[in-house]
Order: structure tokens, then sequence, then C-alpha cells
């Protein structure tokens, strides 16, 4: 093992070193440290997801076209935690696809799929544009920001549509939407994590609340 891998290992206590000090599934964005899935646990989430959206009702039975995820993928804290994945899910003759979150316990856990508003319109959507994964409740655990582009209700096109999941042990998959979040946000600051955070900030404080809550 090099002084670098030393150095690092040393001063990013929470990471994860795996045994002998092989790679390291971390990716670390400012004062925050996020753990990074593996290429076998991507594998594996993508296939149960494939069979959870077969076995829910509120989805076509149509065969499937594609079910990509969103790369790369992170568990929502340094240990333990949920394995969240970005999901664009598109059926064959169809010209939309479905946009959702699922986050996943533990490879025995069954996936979950986090639910959203039928006015968000991620069932008209034709993938994620941009992915930003951050501690807006300071709660310790990842949050994700993402822009979905989606058809438009009032023309013949496509919008950006700001959908805001946060961490809620009570919720099923320990996620849930935040309205009031995912409004107070446009998708000019999506390209920076910092941005977001910094706009969410100051929404947090012209609406004096002390954090953002589940569909509000």
């Amino acid at each position: 093992m090099s002084t670098i891998e030393v150095y690092r290992c040393a001063k990013q206590i929470v990471v994860f070193c795996t045994t002998m000090f092989g790679t390291v599934h971390v990716h670390a964005t400012g004062d925050q440290v996020i753990r990074r899935a593996t290429t076998a646990e991507v594998d594996d989430i993508r296939a149960r997801t494939a069979s959870t959206f077969k076995e829910n009702n509120n989805f076509p039975v149509e065969p499937t076209a594609t079910l990509k995820s969103e790369k790369p993928l992170y568990w929502s804290a340094p240990q333990g935690g949920r394995l969240l994945a970005l999901f664009t899910l598109r059926y064959k003759g169809a010209a939309h696809g479905y946009c959702r979150l699922v986050t996943v316990e533990n490879k025995e856990g069954a996936p979950t799929l986090v639910e959203l508003p039928t006015d968000v319109n991620a069932d008209n959507c034709r993938g994620f544009i941009d992915v930003r994964y951050l501690d807006i409740n300071g709660d310790g655990k990842l949050d994700i920001a993402a822009s979905m582009s989606v058809k438009a209700n009032s023309f013949d096109g496509y919008v950006d549509q700001i959908v805001v999941y946060l961490s809620n042990a009570d919720k099923p998959g320990g996620y849930c939407y935040s309205n009031t979040a995912s409004r107070n946000l446009e998708p000019v600051v999506m390209g920076s994590t910092d941005k977001v955070r910094q706009a969410l900030n100051r929404e947090r404080k012209r609406l004096g609340i002390a954090q953002f809550e589940c569909a509000q």
C-alpha cells in the first residue's frame, strides 16, 4: 500500500477501505463522504428492480424495452444505509418512460419504489438530466435533488421537472418526495451541488421552516 493510500485512509476515518486496501468505492464531495455502489451491487439492484416493476399493478404489463439506471449509484450512508437508484423504465411501443427512485437496504431486502404524486408527471418522462446527492436535512444521510425531462402539460414539448427525495425512516423504502423542496428549486442551479444546497437553504430560511418535510 502506498503512502498516499495510507494518508487517505487515515484522513477519512469513515471511508470504507476494502480488505487488503484494494479499490475504495467512495466519492467525497466537500465535507461529506459518499459511498459508491460496486458494479455487482448495481447489477443486482437492476435485476431485482425489473421484477419489482413487473409485479407492481401501477405499471403496464407490456414487455420492458429498457431499464436504465443513473450512474454512478450511491449508498445513503458511509456505513449501512440504503442503495439509492434512479431508474428510467421504458416499454416497447411507448413514446414515454417512467422515472422513479428505487431503494434497497441489502441483498436480501426487496427493492422499494418511492411514491410520487401524479402531478409530478414522472410517468411521461424521457429520463434524468442532473442528479445531485447531498444531506439536505442534516441527518447524516444522503438526500437527492434531480431534474427530469417530462412531457409538458401546456404545449407539445418537454420541460425540466425537479424532484427532491428526503431520507425518512418512517416512510416505505426510507425515502419520500418533498413537494416544498422540489417546487423551490430551479433547473438553473442543478449543475452544481453547492448551488442546490445554497438555494434550498435560502428557501428554508425564507419560508421560516427548520427543515423540509415529506409531501409538504
